[in-house]
């Protein structure tokens, strides 16, 4: 499935936020004043809307996107939940020791142990309630309405998905989704917007086809894309390698929707958009090493490298030495 194919070619080194231990106290305060300003995974309750979390989260994407946040929090105590209701469509990766848990929704009430990878639906403006009887914590991800339909919306031919709420779901391509945004996030500012909008893309094709009251079933497409649309697009990245192209931006260069999109470009350049693109910045950027008057960091950034460590972990994750050894030994 796609879903799988994006994940896998994506090639995410899953990060962990391994706490502030080892960091300086002013550092870490300045990522605590930072992380209060950010937009927050929101909810209503008792008509006021308030963090869907009690405490700050110890890492957030709020920058990726407007209606995209990824949080991963830890609440020490027990806690209950009072009825509640999603501003967003919300998942919830649970990661922590196992705690018992009650969760209210939709008229139904669910009891039990979540583990490690367990996974929680909850669909947005569905009002619920749930306990948790000691230390819990995870990843969620938020996204609204307008998201899902900007990604799959195309494929519904005027039809609206509706999801549906699970508790404690075990759905390993989901879960991989979830770390490979919270490794997006580790990056900061400096994330790769293309790598963030493919994961929510998969993640978004991933809950309708197996999670949506009427399941997706997007009709298969075979042959890879019309070349003159394929040429478009190549010649798009050529031409703007030292920008932050996005999904989005190369689907409407095609005129296709993200869906069929992302399966044709892979159809036809054996590549996901998010590899292909890495290759061409890579290639370029050796052709520019050559000119020993520029500066490494100015290679980067003349290829789309804001940050001169993003643009070392690429180059060598392709050729498996750092721009600055390859300068050196093969040039």
């Amino acid at each position: 499935m796609l879903a799988d194919s994006l994940v896998g070619d994506l090639g995410i080194q899953l990060l962990h936020f391994s706490g502030p231990h080892g960091s300086s106290k002013e550092g870490h305060t300045d990522t605590m004043v930072m992380l209060s300003l950010q937009p927050r995974i929101e909810v209503y309750e008792d008509g006021r809307r308030v963090p869907a979390a009690p405490r700050l989260p110890l890492l957030s994407s709020a920058y990726l996107s407007d209606e995209i946040i990824v949080e991963k929090h830890f609440t020490p105590e027990r806690k209950n939940y009072g009825e509640r209701e999603q501003v967003t469509h919300t998942l919830y990766l649970y990661e922590g020791e196992p705690v018992r848990t009650t969760w209210r929704v939709a008229g139904q009430r669910f009891n039990g142990w979540v583990r490690e990878g367990h996974l929680w639906i909850v669909p947005q403006s569905m009002p619920h309630t749930s306990s948790f009887r000691g230390p819990h914590g995870g990843v969620m991800l938020s996204f609204g309405n307008s998201q899902l339909e900007r990604h799959i919306g195309p494929l519904m031919c005027g039809g609206r998905i509706e999801l549906a709420p699970k508790f404690n779901l075990k759905d390993g391509q989901l879960a991989h989704i979830l770390h490979g945004l919270e490794a997006v996030a580790e990056d900061g500012p400096a994330a790769d917007a293309l790598v963030g909008e493919l994961l929510v893309n998969a993640a978004c094709i991933r809950l309708a086809t197996r999670h949506a009251v009427s399941k997706l079933k997007p009709a298969p497409r075979r042959g890879g894309m019309p070349a003159a649309r394929l040429k478009r697009v190549l010649e798009y990245i050529n031409a703007n390698l030292g920008k932050n192209i996005t999904l989005f931006e190369l689907a409407s260069v095609a005129n296709m929707s993200l869906y069929y999109f992302a399966v044709l470009f892979r159809q036809s350049t054996g590549l996901s958009p998010h590899k292909y693109l890495l290759n061409q910045r890579i290639e370029r950027s050796k052709g520019l090493l050559c000119d020993r008057k520029r500066s490494v960091l100015d290679v980067g950034l003349q290829v789309g490298f804001e940050h001169q460590n993003n643009f070392a972990r690429a180059f060598r994750r392709v050729m498996g030495v750092s721009p600055t050894e390859y300068r050196r030994d093969y040039l």
